[in-house]
């Protein structure tokens, strides 16, 4: 048989460029956005004793940083915080795609660190929250390894 057969798999025909798997890791960023805001208010409060907890970080005064704050206060503006990085991650991610044709190796140290991250971003979503965010952020982690190998593999 002849490799220029077209009945021959040809692995390469099947490889999609980066810029379209960062373009993705792009869109879920912004997804794993939306389903951390959709979290809001990040705590439960099913149960008497869960309502008792938020009541109390709502009224707990203590001085961080030399300013009177909440528990809640610190907690809700971190959750309103994460949203807002996660949110910007997926438009320097989106952005970041523009530059593969420029600076192929360039985009690859950015996508390898990214990919590194959202491995730790599995890891501690596995760890303390749940699984559908740990899931996300290992698409992400292989999405973006593929595209990193990819780019480190492109003449330039």
């Amino acid at each position: 048989m002849s490799e220029n057969n077209a009945s021959f798999p040809h692995f390469a025909k099947l490889s999609i460029s980066p810029v379209l798997l960062i373009r993705f890791c792009s869109i879920l960023f912004f997804g794993l956005m939306i389903g951390h805001m959709f979290g809001y208010p990040w705590a439960s409060s099913h149960l008497p004793q869960e309502a008792q907890l938020v009541g109390l970080m709502k009224t707990t005064d203590f001085v961080f940083a030399g300013e009177h704050q909440t528990y809640w206060g610190l907690y809700y503006g971190w959750g309103v915080l994460v949203g807002v990085l996660l949110f910007m991650t997926a438009i320097i991610i989106w952005f970041v795609s523009d530059l593969v044709r420029f600076a192929p190796r360039r985009v690859a140290m950015i996508t390898g660190v990214v990919s590194l991250v959202s491995l730790i971003g599995c890891c501690i979503s596995f760890r303390f929250f749940y699984i559908p965010p740990a899931a996300c952020f290992a698409v992400l982690c292989v999405v973006l390894l593929a595209a990193t190998v990819q780019l480190l593999r492109t003449e330039k």
